[in-house]
C-alpha cells in the first residue's frame, strides 16, 4: 500500500488524532527545504505527498524544484490550506493538485497574497496558533459579516489594516478593535464573529475536508472541492 505523507502544523490544530488515523496519513512536521526530496530519495513505490504547512523564516521553505521532482518521480502531490495551497497554485500547471477554499481564493481575489497564510504558532507539537492568519479573517467576514451587521466597508477596512501589519500582530484583539472603530457595529456581534472564526478556521476546515474526501484514492476527485 502506498504511503501517504502529510506535512502539517498549526492548520491541524483542533483536529482529533482519530481523523488523521482514519484518513491513513502519516503526520510529519511543517515541511522544510529538502524534506520532500528526502522522501523521494528513499526510493520504493511513489506515494502521496500532502503539503499543508511549511516553514519559511526559521529555515528555507520547501522548494518548487523538489515538488516537481516528486511529481516527475510518480508521487501524487497535493497542496492545501497554507503553504500547500500556495505551492499548489504556483505549480498548478506542473502537476501539483490543489484542494479547498484557500486554494481557490488565489483565483477569486486580486488582492490575495501568500502573506495571508502567515501566523505565529508554537514551534513544536501541537503547533497551536498564537496569532490569526489573515485568510481565516477574510473567510469569516465574507461568510458571517453581513449576518452579524458588519458593513462591507468596515470588513474591507479591517482586512486592509491587518494586511498592513506584521503577521504576528494580527490577533483577535486587534481585529476586534478594528471592527469596533465603526460605532454602528455591536460589540456582541463582533464577539460572535470571533467565536465563529475560532471554531471554523478555513485553513483547518480545508484540511478536514481533504482528509474526509481522500481524493488521492483512485476513485477520488482529482482536484478542487469534494
Amino acid at each position: 500500500m502506498r504511503e501517504t505523507l502529510l506535512h502539517v502544523g498549526p492548520s491541524g490544530w483542533g483536529i482529533p488524532a482519530a481523523v488523521f488515523a482514519q484518513a491513513g496519513v502519516t503526520r510529519l512536521p511543517p515541511a522544510r527545504r529538502g524534506d520532500v526530496a528526502r522522501a523521494v530519495a528513499r526510493g520504493g513505490e511513489p506515494g502521496v505527498m500532502i503539503l499543508c504547512d511549511g516553514v519559511f523564516q526559521v529555515a528555507p521553505a520547501v522548494s518548487h524544484a523538489e515538488l516537481c521532482e516528486a511529481i516527475d518521480a510518480g508521487w501524487q502531490v497535493w497542496g492545501v490550506s497554507s503553504l500547500g495551497a500556495i505551492r499548489a497554485w504556483e505549480l498548478r500547471h506542473e502537476g501539483m493538485r490543489g484542494f479547498g477554499e484557500v486554494y481557490e481564493m488565489f483565483e477569486r481575489f486580486d488582492d490575495f497574497t501568500d502573506d495571508e497564510m502567515c501566523l505565529l504558532h508554537f514551534p513544536e507539537p501541537p503547533w497551536f496558533p498564537v496569532s490569526e492568519a489573515l485568510v481565516n479573517v477574510r473567510h469569516a467576514l465574507a461568510r458571517w459579516g453581513a449576518e452579524l451587521g458588519i458593513p462591507p466597508a468596515s470588513a474591507a477596512a479591517a482586512i486592509a489594516a491587518l494586511g498592513a501589519l506584521w503577521f504576528g500582530e494580527r490577533t483577535p484583539t486587534r481585529l476586534r478593535d478594528l471592527l469596533l472603530a465603526d460605532p454602528a457595529v455591536p460589540p456582541a456581534n463582533v464577539d460572535e464573529l470571533l467565536a465563529r472564526l475560532t471554531r471554523h478556521r478555513v485553513k483547518t476546515s480545508d484540511l478536514e475536508r481533504l482528509l474526509a474526501a481522500r481524493p488521492w484514492r483512485p476513485s477520488g476527485a482529482r482536484a478542487g472541492r469534494p
